[in-house]
Formats: structure tokens, C-alpha cells, sequence
């Protein structure tokens, strides 16, 4: 097993965690920013620009803030009492931290087009069925990437559900709530 972080180092590892939260939120807030502008504007210049610059926004706040967040989760997690898979809460953020990283690839895909549905077709995109499908799922996806986000942050806070029981455990036979 690895040495324990000591208790500064700890805070520090914390603060870098919460830093990389923010940037990760604050990146997917800043998405749906643009995705409701989007649907206000009259603009052809500013759909374009709104994708190009949200596609910005993932590069320079969401993708770091989301690897960032990994590496201080396994970091905080391996090199502290928490552990991988001792508790339900660390488990459940693994698991929707997993899902929100591969649907930001898909997400990904639907900025990708539509910045280049608005580069030759500007305001004329809001009549294109592909260009409307695609600022619909970014609109979608991207409220419940950012609901998914804030329910781990809660997680975090609250730490539901107590530790994992091992096959073996007695604790498992007596007090596994699945089991009786």
C-alpha cells in the first residue's frame, strides 16, 4: 500500500480537487450560458461565434478541470483512509465522473458540427434540421451533464450510503440491506 498523505499535504490535494471542480462547473455553466443565448439571438455572426467560443470553454476550463479532478480524486482517494472502492459515495462519483467524460466526447461532436453548419451557413442554420438537432441535444446533454456534476459535488458533501461490504465480510451477511 502507498504512503499516507500527510495532513498538508492532504489540504493541498483537497484545494486542487476543489479548483478542478470549479473549473469543470464553471466550464459546463458556461456552456449553457451560450446555448441559452443561442436560442435568443438574431445573429448569424454570434451562433457561430457562441459554438467556437464553447468549444473553447471545453479545451481551456472543462477538459482540465475534468482530468485535473481524476487525477486528485485517485490521488485523494489511494493516498488517504477514503480508498478506490470502500465506499458507495466514492463509487457512485467514479461512476458518473466515467459517464460525464465519455458523453462530453459526444457532446464534442454535436459543437464540432455545429460550428461548421454556422461558419458557411449562419443565421441560415436556424432552418437546417441537422444544425437544429444538434443545438437541441447540446441544450440537453449539457443541463444534464451540469445536474450530473452538482449531484456529485452533493455526494461529496454528504457522503450517503456507508462503506462497501466485501464477500467474506460478516458485516455482510448481517447488515448488507440488499442481502435480507
Amino acid at each position: 500500500m502507498s504512503k499516507k498523505l500527510t495532513q498538508k499535504q492532504k489540504n493541498w490535494w483537497l484545494i486542487s480537487h476543489l479548483l478542478f471542480t470549479a473549473m469543470w462547473i464553471g466550464g459546463g455553466f458556461t456552456q449553457i450560458v451560450m446555448i441559452v443565448l443561442i436560442h435568443l439571438t438574431s445573429s448569424g455572426e454570434f451562433l457561430h461565434a457562441a459554438h467556437s467560443f464553447m468549444h473553447i470553454f471545453d479545451l481551456a476550463l472543462i477538459i482540465p478541470g475534468a482530468l485535473g479532478l481524476v487525477i486528485t480524486g485517485i490521488v485523494l482517494s489511494v493516498r488517504t483512509h477514503w480508498g478506490l472502492t470502500k465506499y458507495y459515495w466514492i463509487i457512485s462519483k467514479e461512476v458518473i465522473s466515467l459517464i460525464l467524460i465519455a458523453s462530453g466526447g459526444v457532446l464534442n461532436i454535436w459543437v464540432q458540427d455545429a460550428i461548421n453548419i454556422t461558419l458557411t451557413e449562419r443565421l441560415d442554420a436556424l432552418n437546417n434540421p441537422d444544425y437544429l438537432h444538434d443545438r437541441l441535444m447540446l441544450l440537453l446533454f449539457g443541463a444534464g451533464q451540469l445536474i450530473l456534476l452538482v449531484t456529485v459535488v452533493g455526494i461529496s458533501v454528504k457522503k450517503p450510503w456507508g462503506k462497501w461490504k466485501t464477500i467474506g465480510s460478516p458485516k455482510l451477511r448481517t447488515n448488507n440491506q440488499f442481502l435480507k
